[in-house]
């Protein structure tokens, strides 16, 4: 091999050389980067939108382009709440309540007499407006939750119902979700006796902006 030959393959090696070197430079710089990603405060915070106990849930009925309470109804238990609560039509919960001669409140009643020792769920049928649980694009079901209390029924104050979502679209005015204590969470414990009566003592509705 030429001298000449040898001087050519020295300087690759050299730019070989570097180009490894940087590349391993570079790579440990972008790792060293990700422990200062920080997570930045979104300014939102829980607000009460509407807090009663089940009586005054009856007179909860939300202006025009109001976000609110529509309605709590006593529900036979379902051990399905998750697919048999995500329907968009108080109606068909009205209906459903009084089958199992149970009942609901809203603005059409206030009368809930519940059949002694039948198993039921709790539903809060809420819905929230563009202020309440919009981020600019789209509708956040997150930012919308209901917490109930009731020492009767084994509620620890506050618990905090699980929502599904009835009506989520962009086009819409509000999003519509419906929140669930079923009997289970409670520790079986909403059903009550013959002449008992029990009192749900606090119903809050909340949103987070």
């Amino acid at each position: 091999m030429t001298e000449k030959e040898k001087s050519i393959l020295k300087k690759r090696g050299l730019q070989i050389g570097m180009i490894i070197a940087v590349a391993t430079v570079t790579l440990m710089g972008f790792a060293g980067q990700y422990p200062r990603l920080e997570k930045t405060d979104d300014g939102r915070s829980w607000h009460v939108i509407w807090e009663g106990n089940l009586a005054q849930a009856a007179e909860a009925t939300p202006g025009a382009g109001a976000g609110g309470i529509l309605g709590v109804y006593i529900m036979n238990h379902t051990a399905t709440p998750a697919t048999a609560y995500d329907d968009n039509d108080s109606a068909n919960f009205e209906t459903w309540a009084t089958e199992h001669d149970l009942g609901y409140a809203n603005a059409d009643d206030t009368n809930i007499d519940i059949a002694h020792s039948t198993d039921f769920d709790i539903v809060v049928r809420v819905r929230g407006n563009q202020t309440h649980c919009w981020d600019g694009s789209q509708w956040v079901d997150s930012y919308l939750r209901v917490r109930v209390s009731s020492s009767d029924l084994n509620l620890a104050a506050d618990t905090e119902a699980t929502l599904v979502v009835s009506e989520n679209d962009s086009g819409k005015s509000f999003l519509w979700v419906n929140c669930y204590i079923d009997e289970d969470q409670a520790a079986g414990n909403l059903n009550i006796a013959r002449d008992e009566t029990a009192e749900i003592t606090s119903i809050k509705f909340e949103a987070y902006y």
